[in-house]
């Protein structure tokens, strides 16, 4: 066993990694620590080298309980350290994660979609019916009365099915609106792309969650929305009483009215900006997939050449991808693809010292614009600056962001298969399901009911995942921790 000094399993970083049960920081720092070489490491713990250099470097991540206990008995952690293993089925990246949370009983029921830190929770009403048949990838239902009349249900409603064997059944839904009938009119048809899984329940959980809260304030947002597109009007979203909105709305408003300010802002902002976001979480980043002036904006600001100095940083500190659900990392995840699909280069920066950093788009020795609503006040926060000061700063963030990003590569592959990694998804199993569903549409799924909302964002990412994520990517070209 290496020499461990008295004081280094209390040193405030190591003990935050290992609560945290961050091990790639824990074997680094070891490794600071004791001098040992990344081989004499893997001796200690009966591996390869190039595991050692794969884990300190974001590419692996160690979940297995009894692997865990390994390596901690390898470097001597304190047993006073340990607490309880961490649940790994929090960061399972099987796609049936899905299933404890299902209840779908044959007859009319519910489908119950939890809230978020924002979104309300949601009982979608769920009428469940056998398969009468499987053909052209989709399962078929007979139309009866009942049904008919769940096709006509004004509010969101599914249809589903469970299909296999007692014990292993599989969920599909389909929005009950949304039903592709024979010529006949006797039955219809679910994709069997809306299998129900945390790729299609995430999609449900969070367009049924803005659609609900949107809805909900339909009357304050009517009109007010459209004063902050204006000219010179796109900061001031006083106009509605922000108290008076659920949360959603609230991001809605927000994230209109410092989109309505950049693009107000595009002369000053002209040349190769780089941004700074702060979603960290699914329901979050969200917003980029659902929220039609999103894409919008998204659209009109793309470079003109893709990949090629437009880029923008993300800040998801380790214990936020701990702490969220499969659904919302695998949102996070198209959100973070959708920009790629654009030509915007992603970075993202696990360095929780910078998530309270406002957001803002930077022409590096130019002009700085600032808006931030994520996890803002309730009034979004806009500003320009030419401060030298300020602009030293934001460049500061980005560099940093740009040359320690822990989903670092050459290209978007590259870097779409390092973010499924360290999002803690499986790659094969997000390139079959992205492609299922771009092949049919997200429509038929999780139809949007308020005007505000679209999947088109959410179809083309889904669309680019199957076509450029990388079931094996290389090792990461200048990831760093």
């Amino acid at each position: 066993m290496p020499q461990v000094k008295e004081g280094f399993w209390a040193d405030p970083s190591v003990e935050t990694a290992i609560r945290a049960w961050d091990l790639g920081v824990v074997v680094r720092l070891f490794r600071q620590h004791t001098g040992l070489s990344q081989a004499a490491v893997a001796r200690l713990v009966n591996i390869d080298q190039a595991e050692v250099s794969r884990l300190e470097r974001g590419r692996k991540k160690i979940r297995d309980r009894r692997q865990l206990a390994q390596w901690s008995e390898a470097l001597g952690v304190p047993v006073g350290l340990l607490g309880a293993l961490p649940d790994v089925d929090r960061l399972s990246s099987t796609a049936g994660s899905t299933r404890g949370r299902l209840a779908l009983p044959l007859g009319p029921g519910q489908l119950l979609l939890p809230a978020g830190r924002n979104l309300p929770p949601t009982a979608l009403p769920t009428l469940t019916e056998p398969a009468v048949s499987s053909q052209r990838d989709a399962l078929w239902l007979t139309s009866n009365r009942e049904a008919a009349a769940w096709s006509r249900m004004p509010l969101r409603a599914l249809f589903a099915v469970r299909h296999g064997e007692v014990g292993k059944e599989r969920h599909f839904v389909m929005d009950a609106r949304g039903g592709d009938r024979d010529q006949l009119g006797t039955s219809f048809a679910i994709p069997m792309a809306y299998e129900l899984d945390d790729l299609t329940y995430g999609i449900l959980w969070a367009t049924a969650g803005f659609d609900s809260a949107v809805l909900g304030d339909d009357a304050a947002l009517h009109g007010s929305l459209d004063l902050l597109s204006q000219p010179r009007l796109g900061t001031d979203s006083r106009s509605i009483a922000a108290d008076a909105l659920t949360d959603g709305s609230q991001m809605l408003v927000g994230s209109r009215a410092c989109a309505s300010f950049i693009l107000n802002q595009r002369d000053e902002l002209s040349g190769d900006p780089v941004f700074w976001t702060r979603e960290q979480r699914g329901e979050e980043a969200a917003t980029w997939l659902l929220f039609e002036h999103k894409h919008h904006y998204l659209r009109t600001m793309a470079p003109a050449r893709t990949h090629d100095g437009v880029g923008r940083a993300f800040c998801i500190p380790h214990q936020e991808v701990v702490a969220s659900p499969l659904y919302e990392r695998v949102l996070l995840f198209l959100a973070i693809a959708l920009m790629e699909s654009y030509g915007v280069t992603t970075w993202v920066t696990d360095e929780a010292d910078l998530q309270q950093t406002d957001g803002f788009v930077l022409v590096p020795g130019h002009r700085a614009a600032i808006a931030t609503w994520v996890r803002a006040e309730r009034t979004p926060q806009t500003a320009l600056t030419a401060g030298p000061r300020s602009l030293r700063a934001f460049e500061d963030i980005t560099g940093h962001a740009r040359a320690h990003s822990v989903t670092a590569g050459t290209t978007p592959g590259e870097r779409l298969a390092a973010t499924s990694d360290f999002l803690g998804l499986d790659r094969a199993w997000l390139i079959r399901r992205c492609g299922q569903l771009a092949a049919v549409g997200t429509t038929g799924l999780a139809k949007p009911r308020s005007r505000h909302l679209s999947l088109a964002a959410l179809d083309r990412a889904c669309a680019y995942v199957a076509v450029e994520l990388q079931p094996e990517a290389g090792p990461r070209v200048g990831a760093t921790r």
